[in-house]
């Protein structure tokens, strides 16, 4: 009797193994286009990221105030791309706020105290502690959950978040892009109609100007040819001459200044609406994951709802925020005319 309730229950067992691996064979077929998707995540990942680090960091020659954080970001971006532990994932969320905040300084506060290279450093080593700080604990913060099979009346174990502390976080450090960003985007929007309206002032006075000179050049002769008897008169005074030239040369320092000035400011305006961009891209990747996790977190048979093929593209939405690791390179090329030109020559040396 003992011996046949001990075959009964090894058949059983058989059985159920049996239902286990095919279950898990299924899954795992209509996991591969996800599968196939992560692998070129992976490549593209690799190669751009890899590309970033190398001109940003090596190629790129003189100031660099303004692209400080790029190479920094471009490893973070590569790390989580290839093998996507939180700690990286959570140091290219952290580094875009330091981005934020440091834009912001720039743009809005311009006169006032800046990021110095000293806090810059210091920034960096608060984001990998707190990066550390969060992603350490985080076999506390996900679990075995049971996951029935309706149709086979079996239940496997799947990895679940049991807390929502780092959605919370997330949501937290979005709040601070969206009101650091729209900050800074309305003083650029400001700031371009201001230009704007003054290079339709200047257009305007110049014909003014010309029409002075006009009235100048009307002058009697008479009048001409006592200023160029003044002229001569004071030619032959040596310092009022050299204070001629002292005064044009300033006027020259001027205005190459004021040149120079415009030109750095358009390199800022650039190079933030370059990190608004990666900042919106982000946001849009991330989101989708923040709201299943917020709709796991409420529903713990969230994933056991769908069918095979939707819980597929779930899982695809879910992992859509590696998209956030690998597009800046595509950004940089794109907006960076230096870092185009730099990749272009690249090509034609590698060639």
């Amino acid at each position: 009797m003992y011996c046949k309730e001990l075959q009964v229950n090894m058949d059983n067992g058989t059985i159920l193994s049996d239902k286990l691996d095919k279950w898990n064979s299924d899954l795992a077929r209509r996991l591969t286009p996800n599968n196939v998707i992560l692998s070129l995540y992976i490549a593209i990942g690799l190669l751009g990221n890899s590309t970033v680090i190398l001109i940003y960091g090596f190629k790129i020659k003189g100031n660099k105030e303004d692209r400080y954080f790029i190479p920094f970001l471009a490893f973070a971006d590569l790390s989580a791309s290839i093998v996507l532990p939180y700690n990286k994932t959570f140091c290219s969320i952290f580094l875009l706020l330091i981005i934020a905040i440091h834009r912001y300084l720039k743009i809005c506060r311009p006169q006032r105290k800046q990021m110095t290279l000293k806090w810059k450093r210091f920034a960096m080593c608060l984001v990998l502690i707190i990066a550390f700080a969060l992603s350490a604990p985080m076999s506390y913060f996900y679990g075995s959950v049971s996951f029935k099979n309706e149709k086979e009346n079996i239940v496997g174990l799947r990895c679940s978040r049991l807390k929502t502390t780092h959605v919370l976080t997330i949501i937290i450090v979005i709040f601070s892009f969206i009101c650091l960003y729209l900050r800074i985007g309305y003083t650029i929007i400001k700031h371009f109609k201001y230009s704007k309206t003054q290079k339709t002032y200047n257009n305007t006075e110049k014909p003014r100007q010309n029409n002075k000179r006009k009235g100048v050049h009307s002058c009697s002769n008479g009048r001409l040819r006592n200023m160029d008897t003044e002229l001569k008169s004071l030619s032959s005074n040596e310092e009022i001459l050299a204070g001629s030239r002292t005064g044009d040369a300033k006027q020259s320092v001027f205005m190459t200044c004021a040149k120079r000035r415009k030109q750095n400011r358009r390199v800022v305006h650039k190079i933030t609406l370059v990190f608004m961009l990666i900042t919106v891209i982000f946001l849009i990747c991330y989101i989708p994951k923040v709201i299943i996790k917020l709709l796991e977190a409420r529903n713990a048979r969230f994933w056991e709802e769908f069918s095979d093929s939707g819980r597929a593209g779930v899982l695809f939405l879910y992992r859509f925020f590696i998209i956030n690791n690998i597009i800046n390179p595509v950004i940089y090329a794109f907006m960076d005319k230096k870092f185009s030109r730099k990749v272009k020559l690249f090509c034609k040396i590698c060639s």
